[in-house]
């Protein structure tokens, strides 16, 4: 995969935030979809992504512990993120606790309620069946199918379209979760951007790196969200 300009500026950006990480420490939490497309097929690598996973593992190396939540794009690794930059990987929700309030990080895929039909999809591609099927492909016809499957860069507009109906019901599930406890919930795939707050609970949108490149920290100042130059 030859990288394009844009990519090539996303990636310096990228890596200057990663540079920051290293200066400050702490703990990296990548909510899905750093990938456009990834399957573990053990021994074959998805063209350009070698630097990327090469960044990853120097934040590693730094004594960055990186969580990685699997998004819809990137749900498909079976040890390789913790082989080679040491990540904790969760196919579902990470939830942990943070000066005793619980924080819940969530990609966020099938949570509404028209995504009905996406929800039936996402158990046939997640079943053991399919991800058998897929690894019988060769690579080179894995992925060239998943790029044509993909429409991460293409679509990324269809979600302003329904903004405001997006934000409403994502804040409903917030408010499910207030309810069990959880202080803050940190949601992605729908690329919006902000931090909610509500009688003492917050709802963050994680945003994204294909156009926002959404940075959002926790330290003891509270939460923050900016982009890559505001960090």
């Amino acid at each position: 995969m030859d990288l394009d300009d844009l990519e090539k500026d996303r990636r310096k950006k990228l890596f200057y935030v990663f540079d920051k990480i290293k200066t400050t420490g702490g703990t990296l939490i990548i909510g899905g979809d750093f990938f456009d497309f990834w399957f573990d097929f053990h021994y074959v690598i998805p063209s350009g992504y070698i630097d990327l996973l090469e960044q990853l593992d120097q934040l590693h190396q730094s004594g960055i512990s990186i969580h990685y939540v699997l998004g819809n794009h990137d749900y498909w690794d079976f040890g390789y993120f913790n082989k080679k930059f040491g990540a904790q990987v969760y196919a579902d929700n990470i939830e942990f606790n943070h000066n005793e309030s619980k924080i819940q990080v969530c990609h966020g895929d099938g949570l509404l309620k028209n995504d009905s039909s996406y929800r039936l999809m996402k158990k046939i591609i997640r079943s053991r069946l399919c991800i058998f099927l897929f690894k019988n492909f060769h690579p080179d016809w894995g992925c060239a199918l998943a790029k044509k499957v993909s429409n991460t860069s293409g679509n990324y507009h269809h979600h302003d379209l329904k903004s405001d109906e997006i934000r409403d019901e994502l804040t409903e599930y917030a408010r499910s979760q207030w309810k069990l406890g959880i202080k803050s919930v940190l949601l992605g795939h729908y690329h919006q951007t902000g931090i909610i707050e509500e009688e003492g609970n917050t709802l963050i949108f994680m945003g994204d790196w294909l156009q926002h490149l959404t940075v959002t920290r926790l330290d003891e100042n509270g939460w923050w969200q900016g982009n890559w130059e505001e960090i």
